[in-house]
């Protein structure tokens, strides 16, 4: 049992590499923008190709850790992540930023995609998101710390020195997976349909044809989208539309993030006392409709503490959806579990990364775009939760 504990606990660490890479150097785009002579909006890219490195990333790593088995794959990707961050320690060139940036993300991705598949290895449908849910917890600590220490980083040892800091976390997590993270898949090299590109295909065309995946996938690509969103915003939206200092950015950005660990918190509670496909429906009902009051909020130039109401209760809605959509969408497969985990990571990163970059695209000196798109893709989160609500014998 304390063996296990302390997977969940790496497991979640894995998670919070990610969250770590985004969320630490926010703070600092404003300076990046005039150490790299360029803009914003070319900072804010670097954001965009690190969800397409993750997204690429896990389609090589989870078919891969169905064949050759989930530690090695996680070794191979956690050394490219510290090459990644290494190297844009050292640049001061967009361009380098965001290959190296790209580097980061596609070798971090195994950590996300390969803790997925150990996930379910380990428990049945129901356990999973009871685990998911703690690692949420975990995990969730990292949004709420990473922009005050990004802030830190920044005021004494400059932009790169969050970067620094990614290193030395890639290489204690790559320790303590060697030392405590078990090989959970049994089936290496034994099934008959991880060794070759005919097993590969197979496993597509049962993950793509399983409606329980499409329908969970989709819910949490759009609900991922919706954060990623809001993250890749939030400067703008608090720095430069209402003149906060990166501290006080970092304290309302923290704020908000609180509502991620509260709802993993009280996901695995509120299942006992209600079917998680009627909760996975309320959630994304309640994401339309906080989304939908943000419109009108934000188009009445409405008070600011109303608008980080709109977004923590939105949080709160996402931070529900995510440990019931990747348990439903993973838990039919006892076969490639590393594939399906990597086909659902592929989607809600290019998902993230399309939706992410049309809000980039359309950004403006407002911030509607962003909540007309949020509310938009929330409307069809609603559609997808009410056909898995319909076909609720998929998930018996």
């Amino acid at each position: 049992m304390r063996n296990l504990s302390i997977v969940v606990f790496i497991l979640a660490l894995l998670n919070t590499l990610e969250s770590l890479s985004i969320d630490l150097y926010l703070p600092a785009f404003p300076s990046m923008a005039q150490i790299f002579q360029t803009d914003i909006g070319h900072i804010q890219i670097s954001i965009s190709v690190f969800f397409a490195g993750f997204a690429f990333g896990q389609l090589f790593w989870g078919p891969l850790s169905d064949k050759t088995g989930r530690k090695p794959m996680l070794y191979c990707g956690l050394f490219l992540f510290i090459i990644g961050a290494t190297a844009i320690f050292f640049t001061e060139n967009i361009y380098v930023l965001w290959a190296m940036r790209f580097l980061q993300a596609f070798g971090g991705s195994a950590g996300i995609v390969i803790g997925r598949a150990i996930v379910i290895d380990l428990y049945d449908r129901q356990k999973s998101v009871a685990i998911f849910s703690q690692q949420s917890q975990i995990s969730g600590i990292a949004p709420i710390v990473a922009p005050l220490l990004g802030s830190v980083f920044l005021k004494f040892w400059g932009w790169n020195s969050s970067f620094a800091f990614l290193s030395v976390m890639g290489l204690l997590t790559l320790l303590m997976v060697y030392k405590y993270v078990p090989e959970t898949n049994s089936r290496t090299a034994v099934s008959e349909h991880t060794d070759d590109e005919k097993g590969l295909k197979h496993h597509l065309k049962t993950i793509i044809s399983n409606k329980e995946f499409i329908n969970s996938t989709m819910i949490g690509s759009i609900a991922f989208a919706s954060l990623i969103i809001y993250i890749s915003n939030a400067p703008f939206l608090f720095m430069k539309l209402h003149g906060f200092s990166s501290g006080t950015f970092s304290l309302i950005f923290g704020f908000n993030s609180l509502a991620l660990i509260t709802a993993a918190y009280i996901t695995p509670k509120l299942i006992k006392k209600i079917s998680d496909t009627k909760l996975l429906l309320a959630a994304t009902v309640i994401l339309l409709i906080v989304c939908g009051l943000h419109i009108l909020i934000a188009a009445g130039n409405l008070s600011i503490a109303l608008e980080i109401m709109m977004l923590y209760l939105s949080l709160l809605a996402i931070g529900i959806l995510f440990p019931i959509t990747s348990a439903h969408a993973l838990s039919p497969f006892k076969e490639g579990r590393g594939t399906a985990a990597a086909v659902m990571g592929f989607m809600q990163l290019m998902v993230t990364f399309l939706l992410s970059g049309l809000a980039g695209f359309l950004e403006a000196d407002s911030i509607m775009p962003m909540v007309i798109i949020r509310a938009s893709i929330a409307l069809f989160a609603v559609g997808f939760a009410y056909l898995s609500f319909k076909n609720k014998k998929a998930f018996v």
